[in-house]
């Protein structure tokens, strides 16, 4: 395929990085497109520590475009409109500096104040400022491909499309719809404004894509609209495999978590930290090692707390392969709180592919409706703890350490269907051959 074959393709809503699971699809994804044809715009909270190896064209939507309601607008950081220079290939986009004081008082007060009066939703609104046009119609996108999770994105996606009139693909990451509006004053007016706007822009889209085969399935009957399922790719190339060893006496059995600390997980990694602190397993010790960007958080900070239980800042994404060999069982939490389950019910996690090409032996802790507990159990590559019951806990931590055979089994499972379905060369010429497929326009806005 030659670069002639690539249209001009321009993402909203998600930069390329290696720290978040959009942004490493992202990135395994769209890897290999050509630089002069491929852009990214984003508001500047979203703009942080961005990658350039895949893109390096990102316009900042800024000042000119983001306006907040007064008296928002007073205590708002605000950012410079345009395109953003980048000094050397792979350089990244730091996020701004911030005080430790004023984070807090924004994330603790501020945001749950305005949640819960109702005001959240409508503090601010971007729209297609002049500057940003002239951009659009000097870069001459031939496609549009978006993220969104917010209110304030889904009009602007609405804007975009009726203002450029491209094919559009959306690709959704995990069911916020569900727990878009969950608290507060006018949650259910909210609700369902956010789903009728929501649903006006799913009418706008060409292609729709998904994280899993579980939400095409919810989302064909809940909006009636046909997903395909493109879940993050792996190169394999990266990772070889992994012998399992026999647990001896007075050894240390070492469990590793990476990722997110957050609404999708956080009370069972806490339980899960808590179970293994309070029980003595005799002959040898169970250790639970977090790398999360989240290490700081005040969540991060109570989990830390436990025994045999330590958390690390991330480490880089390519010396993920080796970290994960260091380890004698993965853990794949997702929580079983109301919230907890709708946010991710659908979803594969980023880090599963990772984690199952990696040859080590897998605990999923998931409620059994989740997608990936039920993917799991299908394919037999992974033990899955559908309880969160702290007995049940430690008897398979027991389980998992006293029998090499069975974790042979899940672990050469989940490195074979790894294979098969998240192979990068596989996937990733399939989901680039649907973009450049996508039906042209006719009637766009440049000529």
């Amino acid at each position: 395929m030659n670069e002639n074959d690539y249209p001009r393709i321009l993402i909203f809503g998600q930069p390329f990085n290696l720290y978040s699971g959009g942004g490493i699809t992202l990135t395994n994804l769209f890897k290999g497109w050509p630089q002069d044809k491929i852009a990214v715009t984003a508001i500047g909270h979203v703009l942080q520590k961005t990658t350039t190896d895949v893109c390096r064209i990102y316009y900042q939507l800024g000042k000119g475009e983001q306006r907040w309601i007064f008296p928002f607008n007073l205590i708002q950081r605000s950012f410079p409109s345009g395109l953003i220079s980048f000094e050397d290939q792979g350089s990244n986009l730091q996020p701004p500096s911030r005080s430790q004081p004023r984070q807090i008082a924004v994330e603790r007060l501020f945001f749950p104040f305005v949640h819960w009066i109702g005001l959240f939703h409508c503090l601010s609104r971007i729209s297609l400022s002049p500057q940003f046009k002239a951009w659009l119609e000097e870069y001459r996108p031939e496609v549009l491909y978006i993220q969104v999770s917010t209110r304030e994105e889904i009009l602007f996606s609405i804007k975009l499309l009726d203002y450029l009139k491209l094919p559009a693909i959306i690709h959704m990451m995990d069911d916020w719809p569900s727990t878009i509006s969950k608290k507060g004053l006018l949650r259910k007016y909210w609700r369902k404004k956010i789903d009728r706007e929501f649903r006006q822009l799913l009418d706008r889209v060409d292609h729709y894509l998904s994280i899993s085969n579980a939400m095409s399935s919810e989302y064909l009957n809940r909006y009636n609209k046909a997903f395909e399922a493109f879940h993050n790719p792996i190169d394999i190339s990266k990772y070889n495999h992994t012998k399992i060893k026999k647990i001896n006496s007075h050894e240390t059995f070492r469990v590793l978590y990476i990722g997110r600390i957050g609404l999708a997980n956080k009370n069972s990694i806490s339980l899960f930290s808590q179970a293994i602190s309070n029980y003595s397993f005799g002959q040898y010790s169970v250790t639970l090692d977090i790398f999360s960007n989240n290490h700081e958080s005040r969540e991060s900070r109570k989990i830390a707390g436990f025994s045999n239980v330590r958390i690390c800042p991330p480490v880089k994404h390519e010396e993920i392969p080796a970290l994960l060999r260091q380890y004698d069982l993965l853990l794949l939490p997702l929580d079983f709180t109301e919230t907890g389950l709708k946010f991710a019910k659908y979803s594969i996690p980023t880090k599963a592919s990772e984690y199952m090409i990696s040859g080590i032996p897998i605990l999923v802790f998931a409620p059994e409706e989740t997608a990936i507990s039920k993917f799991c159990t299908n394919y037999n590559c992974a033990y899955c703890l559908t309880n969160q019951r702290s007995e049940d806990i430690i008897n398979a931590v027991k389980y998992i350490v006293g029998n090499d055979l069975y974790r042979n089994t899940i672990s050469n499972n989940a490195e074979r269907i790894a294979k098969e379905l998240f192979d990068e060369d596989i996937v990733r010429k399939k989901f680039q051959h649907l973009i450049i497929t996508s039906k042209k326009a006719e009637n766009h806005v440049y000529k």
